[in-house]
């Protein structure tokens, strides 16, 4: 089931996203290439491409199988594949990640698992 809430999410895009984009439903599963102009919560299983201009909030219930592009995710379910956020990324207490992530800000809950490869989008000057 595919919906719209009005809910007024924080994320590191500097503005609130008007709407919040719910895919969920215990049967529901999607395949494809996305691209959300604000923000997408999952709640049930997605395999493919997603392009997200705000954040991405997968639930616990939440299967995805798929590279990211992102400001920010939130992650208290499963992932698997290649995710770039600009933003911060967050594996919460029940969150499962497996694969890369390229990011600045990683934050793993206790409890929260990682299996992957995690890079810098930003290169650390060295010092001299």
């Amino acid at each position: 089931m595919a919906g719209e809430d009005s809910s007024n999410n924080q994320y590191s895009g500097g503005k609130n996203p008007r709407q919040l984009l719910k895919i969920e439903g215990d049967s529901a599963k999607f395949e494809g290439k996305m691209d959300i102009s604000e923000s997408i919560e999952v709640d049930c299983e997605v395999n493919g491409e997603l392009k997200v201009e705000g954040q991405i909030n997968i639930r616990e219930n939440g299967i995805v199988n798929a590279d990211i592009d992102t400001i920010d995710a939130s992650i208290e379910g499963d992932y698997d594949g290649k995710m770039k956020a600009s933003g911060k990324v967050e594996i919460m207490e029940s969150g499962i990640v497996k694969g890369s992530i390229k990011t600045d800000s990683l934050i793993i809950n206790e409890g929260g698992v990682f299996d992957g490869k995690v890079s810098r989008i930003t290169k650390i000057k060295k010092s001299k």
